[in-house]
């Protein structure tokens, strides 16, 4: 103990702050470390493992589709890298990307409905009257599809179609009002469907979450597949089954809704239906000079060319285009009038040639930017193409044409004058070079924002251009800022500039910021904040309205920062003028000027004690 108490007090203060510091941060850690501890074991079952971690099941989904999302992302990269290096890239099976957007898609839980939709228990409807007799009514059907209406008694709605219950409910209030059938008539009637019910449907087969979904009526079929995860790949696109009451009532195919080829009118679903993803059918490869290259569900006795149009072609077809690729046949060329007398079988590859761009281009390159080339005009003229490729005709030095020569075919200079460039008449697979001045320099730019009467994006005028100078070519700066306010902004750099002479650079951008009628006092005093700006107030005065120096301030390392960025050190006792909007920061005394004696020796006791606690620890631990 007297060792460590000698040791102690060898020590200066900084070194002695620091100790207790680390010491500190430890024991907080420990106790950190403690609490933690105590959470996982209060979570400990008698029969579960050592710890019981309680996961929102919504968190674990949204981890594994995020992470999901990041595997699509690096296959997209590969498959763009395999591209080049493979004359086949690899296909994918088509149309199941469909469902991948899941949660971007939004549900729409009350769409409108039409007038062949079904009432049942659970609707509401809503009864409006108005004119000579005025009536609101809102009520939902009861279980027997019934609903009591004032003055119309017992209405009866189940099972009758919105256009039906219309006509039904007019009927009925008719014999209330009678200026209801008046001619002209007196009362109106208005009848709509309020909220409506949500039905029990089932989702099976091939897709990610089958089961029994509660949904809105109004919801499609391919709604509710996205709702159920979407459908595997294993699954069929084109043949889905919606089945009511022990049959198959209708089928929907989803090439036409993903497409857009053909219109697809999707079946009405309700209460108790069923929806039946079947097994996928067979598989047909298209690949070539098309779209979308990849591998398709074909229906039974689908044609080719209805199955080409889904694909999409990059070009028209011509005879002998088409060739099929047959695993367990004969390989066959295809004519346009064929594709409708021919049969796909499983595993048909479908190869379409791509159409072969003209050869006919012309190539330009420009100073030092990369080499264009374009395909070839009759008639072009020069100044399309310098139009084309952005090129200013004043900045062009020379320009050299060359042409293959049609005696012995090799490409040959040709200087071209100038003057004559409007005369110039380009033939195929000319190559033209354009050189531009050297010493030409293009415009460089600075941002104007803020309170000036001009903002905008100005050219600077020369390489030392001023901010005075900008500012008066702005229209000078408004009532409500002046030049201390300004800032400019280069890269990561923030500052401003005491009398404007500041030289502006390529970039800047120069803001005008409104008038602050406040001065902020940071560090060792009383009461830090924003103080209201005095004419004619000296630092003294701001800090005396913050109530002056604490303990620890220390009145010779004082910093005045004005609205511009310039700061000045001064003493408690400066009466420097302050500009509105300037900051005032008073730092701590160094440790060594601190009063530190009078607590020092409870520090040390504190210190002794917990190690001398420590030692014992160690101690009863052996």
């Amino acid at each position: 103990m007297f060792a460590t108490t000698s040791l102690l007090f060898g020590q200066t203060a900084e070194e002695l702050k620091r100790f207790m510091d680390t010491y500190d941060k430890l024991k907080v850690d420990q106790q950190a470390n403690e609490v933690v501890k105590k959470g996982i074991e209060s979570e400990k079952g008698p029969d579960d493992g050592p710890v019981r971690l309680i996961i929102d099941p919504g968190d674990m989904t949204k981890y594994y589709r995020e992470k999901m999302n990041v595997i699509q992302k690096d296959l997209d990269q590969l498959n763009r890298l395999l591209i080049p290096a493979d004359s086949i890239p690899p296909l994918r099976h088509f149309g199941y990307n469909y469902f991948s957007l899941r949660d971007s898609i939004q549900m729409i839980d009350n769409a409108n409905i039409s007038e062949e939709y079904i009432l049942g228990y659970g609707d509401e409807v809503i009864i409006s009257i108005w004119g000579q007799a005025e009536q609101y009514e809102r009520a939902i059907l009861e279980r027997d599809g019934t609903v009591f209406i004032n003055n119309a008694g017992l209405l009866y709605l189940g099972g009758k179609t919105q256009a039906q219950a219309k006509t039904y409910v007019y009927d009925r209030f008719a014999k209330v009002y009678a200026t209801l059938k008046s001619k002209p008539a007196e009362t109106y009637l208005e009848f709509s469907i309020g909220k409506i019910k949500n039905i029990n449907v089932s989702i099976v087969g091939h897709v990610l979450y089958p089961g029994n979904y509660v949904v809105n009526p109004s919801m499609s079929v391919s709604n509710l597949l996205i709702m159920a995860g979407g459908i595997n790949e294993t699954g069929s696109l084109r043949n889905i089954y919606l089945r009511r009451e022990n049959a198959n009532i209708d089928t929907l195919d989803l090439y036409p809704i993903i497409t857009g080829v053909g219109i697809e009118t999707q079946p009405k679903i309700q209460e108790g239906d069923i929806v039946i993803i079947p097994a996928r059918g067979k598989t047909i490869s298209i690949t070539g000079g098309v779209v979308v290259p990849a591998y398709f569900e074909a229906k039974i006795n689908e044609s080719l060319s209805a199955l080409i149009q889904f694909a999409g072609l990059t070009g028209e077809l011509s005879e002998k285009q088409v060739v099929i690729s047959r695993p367990n046949g004969d390989n066959m060329f295809l004519l346009n009038n064929e594709f409708d007398t021919v049969g796909l079988t499983h595993q048909d590859s479908i190869i379409i040639s791509k159409p072969l761009w003209s050869n006919k281009s012309i190539s330009i390159s420009v100073a030092n930017r990369p080499m264009v080339k374009m395909p070839w005009v009759k008639k072009m003229t020069f100044s399309q193409i310098t139009s084309f490729l952005s090129v200013d005709t004043e900045n062009i030095s020379h320009i050299e044409l060359i042409r293959r020569s049609p005696i012995d075919k090799f490409y040959q200079p040709i200087q071209i004058d100038l003057a004559e460039k409007s005369k110039l008449e380009f033939q195929a697979n000319d190559h033209l070079s354009i050189h531009l001045n050297e010493k030409y320099i293009p415009s460089k730019t600075v941002v104007v924002r803020g309170e000036v009467n001009s903002p905008g994006t100005y050219s600077l005028i020369n390489e030392r251009e001023s901010l005075n100078s900008l500012l008066n070519r702005a229209g000078g700066l408004n009532a409500t800022s002046n030049l201390h306010f300004v800032t400019i902004k280069r890269d990561t750099l923030t500052f401003g500039s005491k009398d404007g002479n500041l030289t502006l650079s390529p970039g800047d951008t120069v803001t005008a910021n409104s008038r602050v009628g406040t001065v902020k006092i940071e560090g060792e005093v009383h009461h830090p904040g924003y103080f209201e700006w005095l004419a004619n107030s000296g630092a003294k005065d701001y800090i005396s309205l913050a109530g002056g120096l604490t303990a620890y301030g220390d009145k010779k390392h004082i910093v005045y920062i004005t609205p511009y960025g310039e700061a000045t050190r001064i003493n408690s006792r400066s009466n420097i003028t302050v500009l509105p909007g300037s900051v005032i920061n008073i730092s701590e005394k160094p440790l060594a000027e601190q009063n530190v004696k009078p607590d020092r020796f409870q520090q040390m006791s504190s210190l002794v004690t917990s190690l001398v606690s420590i030692a014992i620890l160690a101690n009863t631990a052996k």
